[in-house]
């Protein structure tokens, strides 16, 4: 069971966080963030988080697999603004998660762009934004895994958690805390400054990659980001920009 008075407890916030809806389970933190949003009942800031999450999503609709009471499952509420772009949230969330990590478990997590948390070349967490038309809030969706002993035979391969990679158990409210005030003190900074952020936990930086381009699976060497979160990758001999994508590193 998560200890909603334990994550206040450790929270540095103004906002971000300071109303908490906690579920044992659920099938969608998403789907109950919108319900929230429908009834009129949504905060800017909120925070909507379960043990167990039996219907979770990533993006393109991929089932996202969470062993109960083992990790992060959450949403957050935020109102939208006219800058930055919805898209750079997933810049922002990203840097927010692998900072917490690293502040509170000295643990060193990379990005993979464009919403893919890596922990030895495995991804141990996944984003997902959605928003909803002439709604004034938007939702970040947050799968992160943390104690989870063993993932399941179809995915073993490329995805992991934080206890497998490193061991020893870690306590979920103040690791969930840290993350949050490292996403607000982001928040109100620059959006340039996320960029930059991003920047320093991505590793795949001039390396070459794979991903479906107008329908056809291409290779090219991931340059950079620009100022709205895409990818710049250089097929051959061409700077081409992508908003979003599978990627893989070759």
């Amino acid at each position: 069971m998560l200890f909603t008075n334990l994550i206040q407890t450790n929270l540095q916030t103004s906002f971000v966080g300071r109303n908490i809806e906690y579920f044992s389970f659920t099938e969608s933190t998403n789907d109950d963030a919108f319900e929230f949003i429908n009834n009129n009942e949504a905060e800017d800031g909120m925070l909507i988080i379960t043990d167990n999450q039996t219907n979770g999503r990533g993006r393109r609709n991929n089932k996202w697999h969470s062993s109960p009471g083992n990790n992060l499952t959450f949403s957050l509420i935020l109102k939208k603004t006219d800058d930055p772009d919805l898209s750079l949230f997933s810049i922002l969330i990203g840097v927010a998660i692998v900072k917490g990590i690293e502040r509170f478990t000295n643990i060193n997590c990379t990005l993979k762009w464009p919403n893919d948390i890596i922990l030895n070349e495995k991804k141990i967490g996944g984003i997902l934004i959605e928003t909803k038309h002439n709604s004034p809030f938007f939702v970040i969706g947050v799968g992160l895994n943390v104690n989870q002993q063993e993932m399941p035979v179809v995915i073993e391969k490329i995805a992991s958690s934080l206890r497998i990679e490193k061991a020893n158990p870690i306590q979920r409210e103040p690791l969930l805390a840290f993350i949050l005030n490292e996403f607000e003190n982001l928040y109100n900074s620059e959006s340039i400054n996320w960029i930059a952020e991003w920047k320093k936990y991505c590793d795949h930086i001039n390396k070459p990659v794979s991903f479906n381009h107008n329908n056809e699976l291409v290779n090219g060497l991931f340059i950079d980001i620009n100022n709205d979160g895409n990818a710049i990758v250089n097929i051959e001999e061409q700077q081409v920009i992508i908003s979003s994508g599978v990627l893989e590193i070759l």
